[in-house]
């Protein structure tokens, strides 16, 4: 296999290590992970050079990571990511954003934001990113290619650098849902649920501006022909501005439990974004993530109520298209609040959610269509979305 030209600044560190296994499901592909997984022999940057100068070489390959490698796919680097991973747009201070292939002008998401440019740009098959609460989902939405967030637990997180215990997961970049499910394969997971019932999240859709609403309006209209009923699943607003407070105090407390030893210590230097989120982090009382916490378990039990065996649940995977990357902080700030309310389902409930790319919907920016599957139901949704993937993007062949 060829060695990566990184045309997109998408890698932080390149890597060629001949594989234990040259056969193998997936040994026609080149893969990379987000520089949050360990790999045996390196260092894991996080985003930021004063950990990556202080944390020692790994001594053991990310078990996600290995899996893939003992499937035959060739590992070519680890990716660019927002500073310990905790921002929504691939804004890194010390090492620039990775490219935007689709709209250069704008920002490629974050946090796993190399991962989704080294896919867009065609440097890998696909890659690896954690989904913390949207790290995965946002990104593929912006540079108009499929992100998976698999359901809580189901693929190990051992060997990545955690931000949230209740809400990591490892997630999937690729160009075709088909990588996708060979790769879920190679994880282990089968199984067909035949989904039935398409649940459409009203205030989801209402949310989206023209031309982009009509656009989505119009593949929805095309995805709603396949399937036995629809029907809608009531969200409101406000309930979802709730939901997104949840998510955010448990995931920015956690984040700060993690690194605060290490921050206390070294004083490191943070840009404004990811300063902003642990100074949250730190504030946080103990009362108010129990609090969060339980909440978190209402919130599980209001959607596994109302979601029933068959239904598939579609919306869009964040309110608009990607920034400026001249946009203000204050214009990211909100942005991230608004898109919070979407990706905030899938992270709280930990269910399996594929985001499809709606290409082009204004000029040349992309936006992520969502579909929410079931617990356990990974694999059937990967096949689901190639079937949609044939009705929505059927001009995109395997590459």
């Amino acid at each position: 296999m060829s060695t990566v030209i990184d045309t997109a600044h998408a890698f932080s560190q390149l890597i060629n290590i001949p594989n234990t296994t040259e056969n193998g499901p997936l040994k026609a592909y080149q893969f990379g992970v987000k520089d949050v997984f360990d790999v045996k022999g390196f260092s894991t940057q996080a985003g930021n050079p004063e950990y990556f100068e202080q944390v020692k070489l790994a001594e053991i390959t990310a078990p996600a990571v290995m899996t893939l490698q003992n499937a035959g796919a060739k590992l070519v680097g680890k990716t660019h990511t927002d500073e310990l991973g905790g921002s929504l747009f691939g804004l890194n201070v010390h090492y620039g954003p990775p490219l935007n292939p689709h709209s250069p002008e704008r920002v490629p998401g974050g946090s796993s934001s190399g991962s989704a440019s080294a896919v867009a740009s065609h440097l890998v098959d696909f890659a690896l990113g954690a989904d913390t609460s949207g790290s995965v989902r946002a990104p593929a939405s912006f540079c108009g290619i499929y992100g998976f967030r698999p359901t809580f637990g189901i693929i190990s997180t051992a060997g990545v650098l955690p931000i949230s215990a209740h809400l990591d997961t490892v997630g999937i970049f690729a160009r075709h849902p088909d990588i996708i499910t060979q790769i879920l394969s190679a994880y282990g997971m089968k199984g067909m649920t035949q989904f039935t019932r398409l649940r459409v999240i009203p205030s989801l859709v209402n949310c989206l501006q023209e031309p982009v609403k009509r656009l989505f309006l119009e593949k929805l209209y095309k995805i709603k022909m396949v399937l036995a009923s629809t029907a809608p699943l009531i969200l409101e607003e406000d309930q979802l501005i709730q939901w997104s407070t949840v998510i955010r105090t448990i995931a920015m407390h956690d984040l700060w439990q993690v690194h605060k030893k290490w921050i206390l210590k070294s004083n490191p230097t943070f840009g404004e974004i990811i300063k902003d989120r642990l100074k949250i982090g730190r504030s946080i009382q103990d009362s108010d993530y129990k609090l969060a916490l339980k909440k978190q378990e209402e919130i599980r039990k209001f959607i596994s109520d109302a979601l029933e065996p068959g239904d598939i649940t579609v919306f869009p995977t964040v309110h608009n298209i990607p920034p400026l990357l001249s946009s203000t902080k204050q214009q990211l700030n909100d942005f991230s609040l608004k898109a919070s309310r979407h990706t905030c389902i899938a992270a709280l409930n930990g269910l399996p959610e594929m985001t499809i790319p709606l290409k082009k919907v204004y000029e040349q920016c992309s936006l992520g269509m969502s579909f929410l599957a079931n617990t356990g139901e990974d694999y059937s949704i990967a096949l689901f979305a190639s079937k949609v993937h044939s009705i929505i993007n059927p001009q995109d062949d395997l590459v």
